[in-house]
């Protein structure tokens, strides 16, 4: 798509945890991923031992916030700042991650991104780290759960293999009921050493493949050989501290995901009603979708993680660029040639991948499969959906 044209908001994924839980081991995991191009905020570098060379080879410059909890300071404006700089269409991020002090709170935080995005950046997720050790003595110190889980979507416990065998398993349930009692709807994996899937939280290389794009322009990912050793030497150094433990009990699940493609416009209801429920194990839903408006087709892009949702509309002109690019899932030019099609991913976790499938078909199938539907409209309009749709577009306008 054209640096000139419009470009889609930046998944801004929130890292929040007590301190020592392993915040930083999640984020440089994340940042070895050779295919994601990942902006990076955190209060003060500091205090942190965040890989300077794993994110410089992320973006040209990380940002650090400094002067206390990035959800205490007396001016917010500069985390705001960070977030608008990293949205920026021609650094092309795949996801910009805020770590977050020990002290932070997650909803409020959760609230000052939702309300600052404007389709510039979105939240993408709440990731809350828990030490399987601690969290009792540091988190969970109440009758009631801690209101933190109220905000969260991933939970994160790490360090089970500090604990025996036989306790981690158990140490898991027992997080993810405390957890579920104040919001059922969180994901709760286990892990060491932060190794989590990157896939279940930032898409690779979205925003990028094009030759006129500014990163492939100058292979920003790879370019410089220090930045492939770096990742080499990490895997080497964790792959040797794991073959020091006994792993039994420590699950490392890869993120499994479902795709469902549909000829011609999906029924906005349908997909709003998967989105804002989503079924168990399932993490997060993308992609774009085609809604008749009378006579006519709009487009908007539906991003879902845990119950944070967010809709953008594509305009036109975005639709046409995209077809002639020939990337995206719209090709064509003129509105009478173009091919309407609507696809959305589902992606988390121990989930059923055939029912899922099923029921996401289903939920954007009902409008296509109306009568007159499939091509530019045909007079249907399912008010109570694109409204719906609509809705969520003002709230982050």
């Amino acid at each position: 798509m054209s640096r000139t044209s419009w470009s889609p908001a930046v998944p801004v994924i929130l890292l929040t945890g007590y301190l020592g839980a392993g915040k930083t081991s999640i984020l440089n995991h994340l940042l070895r991923h050779p295919d994601s191009r990942v902006g990076v905020v955190v209060n003060d570098f500091g205090d942190l031992n965040v890989d300077a060379g794993l994110v410089a080879g992320q973006v040209d410059e990380p940002v650090s916030i400094a002067g206390g909890c990035v959800c205490c300071l007396s001016d917010t404006s500069a985390l705001e700042e960070a977030l608008a700089s990293l949205a920026d269409p021609r650094l092309e991020l795949d996801a910009i991650i805020v770590e977050a002090s020990g002290i932070a709170e997650p909803l409020t935080l959760a609230r000052m991104v939702s309300q600052w995005g404007r389709h510039r950046f979105h939240l993408a997720g709440v990731v809350d780290i828990v030490d399987a050790l601690m969290h009792d003595e540091t988190v969970d110190t109440g009758s009631l759960p801690p209101v933190r889980y109220a905000a969260t979507t991933l939970v994160v416990v790490n360090k089970l293999d500090l604990l025996p065998v036989e306790d981690r398993k158990p140490a898991v349930e027992a997080i993810r009921t405390r957890v579920h009692q104040r919001n059922p709807r969180v994901l709760v994996t286990g892990t060491v050493f932060g190794r989590l899937d990157p896939t279940l939280l930032v898409d690779t290389g979205a925003r990028r493949g094009s030759a006129d794009s500014p990163a492939a322009a100058t292979d920003v990912q790879g370019e410089l050989p220090v930045w492939d050793l770096l990742r080499q030497e990490y895997s080497e150094r964790e792959a040797a501290a794991l073959a020091e433990i006994d792993q039994t009990g420590v699950p490392h699940r890869h993120a499994r995901s479902v795709t469902v493609r549909l000829d011609g416009c999906a029924d906005p209801a349908g997909v709003l009603d998967f989105v804002e429920d989503l079924p168990p194990g399932v993490y997060r839903v993308k992609g774009a979708i085609a809604v008749p408006d009378g006579e006519a087709i709009r487009w908007f892009t539906v991003q879902a993680v845990g119950p944070s949702v967010y809709v953008s509309a594509v305009p036109e002109r975005a639709v046409e660029v995209q077809g002639q690019d020939g990337r995206g899932d719209h090709p064509g030019t003129a509105a009478h040639e173009r091919q309407i099609t609507s696809e959305l991913v589902a992606i988390g976790e121990d989930f059923d991948e055939d029912a899922v499938h099923a029921i996401l078909r289903a939920a954007m199938a009902a409008a296509s499969e109306q009568p007159g539907a499939g091509g530019l409209g045909g007079g249907v309009r399912t008010l109570s959906g694109l409204d719906r749709l609509d809705r969520y577009v003002r709230l982050h306008s």
